[in-house]
């Protein structure tokens, strides 16, 4: 007779070669069950043993096929065969089932843990069962500041003091627990922090004067000096107050390069930045008048140039005839009752052909002025 094993929760059920029919679970139990000889039988004999192929109990079960072993331990491994027998004696014994009615949870070692007091941290314990129960966690020697969730096995927390932890943790299914899983929690004291750096940089403007002010006879300037830090300064900066910014070149002795000025004040302001933000400043007025464009030339006045006019007969019309005194331009316009009839060249005469009687207005003006002769007014 040969037999074999169905695992079912905390049960083994056996059954022989044939049809399989599980029986029953019971807590910390072992269920069995085989098919009935096929020959006729007085009864069977089930054998239990903890090691296999060592049995130390034999329970006579008559003609039944089936048998509970209720004296099982849980986390202990059972093996199991069963014999028929008649008068005439007892068969061989089928082949061997083993078992557990409860297997052991089982815990990973999370392997050596480190943290910094006073810092957030976090650790997941895996646990599991072989056998599907829910399972808890325990953990002792944790360092201080720091707990776990029995029912998750989910450690969080920030530590309070430093030192070297043992911890011991296991998980259980509620009737077996796992072997212990240790581990070191190495809590490192926080560095401390230096103090903040407040320190403002020191700047000094020595170029093109060393005061606070200073006239300026063009439109641009160049304004340069030193800096220091008990750090180091970073960055060295301008600003004009009339318009316009830039970055000098250099630090511990710097330049501006050229600035813009506008007329009146230019209040220029260079800044030295170190690499914690302090700002140290220097500042220089830099006052630029802008002159005035040199006037214009006077005009000649009109009493320099005297015109004088007549009127020619001609057959059907009459002609106005222009002369004037000769003035230092190049060109005249000739103006007839305030509208500019010509532009012509600074000879001292010039024709109009009149074509209707009336009175007429003259007057010739510098083409590139408002300078003009005297007008004088003829008569058709």
């Amino acid at each position: 007779m040969t037999a074999g094993m169905f695992r079912c929760v905390r049960c083994i059920s056996v059954f022989a070669i044939g049809l399989f029919a599980a029986r029953p679970a019971c807590a910390d139990s072992l269920n069995l069950a085989w098919d009935p000889n096929a020959d006729t039988v007085s009864g069977y004999a089930v054998y239990v043993g903890v090691q296999s192929g060592t049995y130390t109990s034999r329970f006579d079960v008559g003609g039944a096929t089936a048998f509970t072993y209720s004296s099982a331990t849980g986390g202990q491994r059972y093996c199991f065969s069963v014999a028929a027998y008649t008068s005439a004696g007892e068969s061989p014994k089928s082949s061997e089932v083993c078992g557990y009615s409860n297997r052991y949870p089982v815990l990973t070692n999370p392997g050596n843990q480190s943290s910094t007091v006073g810092q957030s941290l976090s650790l997941q314990l895996q646990g599991s069962d072989p056998d599907g129960q829910p399972v808890s966690y325990t953990a002792s020697g944790l360092p201080a500041g720091i707990s776990l969730m029995a029912s998750t096995g989910f450690i969080s927390g920030a530590g309070t003091t430093a030192g070297t932890f043992s911890v011991t943790a296991r998980v259980s299914d509620g009737v077996l627990s796992s072997s212990a899983q240790t581990f070191t929690w190495t809590m490192a004291t926080a560095p401390t922090q230096p103090p903040p750096d407040t320190t403002l940089p020191l700047i000094s403007i020595t170029s093109p004067t060393s005061v606070s002010s200073y006239t300026s006879s063009g439109s641009s300037i160049t304004v340069g000096g030193t800096s220091s830090d008990n750090v180091g300064v970073t960055q060295v900066t301008w600003t004009n107050s009339l318009g316009g910014s830039g970055t000098a070149a250099g630090t511990t002795s710097w330049s501006s390069g050229a600035i813009a000025l506008l007329g009146g004040t230019n209040l220029i302001t260079v800044s030295a930045r170190d690499a914690a933000g302090n700002v140290g400043i220097d500042t220089l007025s830099v006052t630029y008048t802008i002159a005035p464009p040199p006037p214009p030339p006077p005009p000649p006045t009109p009493s320099s140039v005297v015109l004088s006019g007549q009127l020619a007969p001609a057959k059907w019309r009459r002609y106005a005839q222009l002369s004037w005194t000769t003035a230092p331009w190049s060109y005249v316009n000739v103006y007839r009752n305030g509208v500019r009839i010509s532009r012509t060249s600074n000879d001292g005469s010039f024709t109009d052909s009149l074509r209707s009687s009336g009175s007429y207005t003259y007057k010739v003006c510098d083409t590139r002025s408002t300078a003009c002769s005297n007008t004088v007014t003829l008569y058709y």
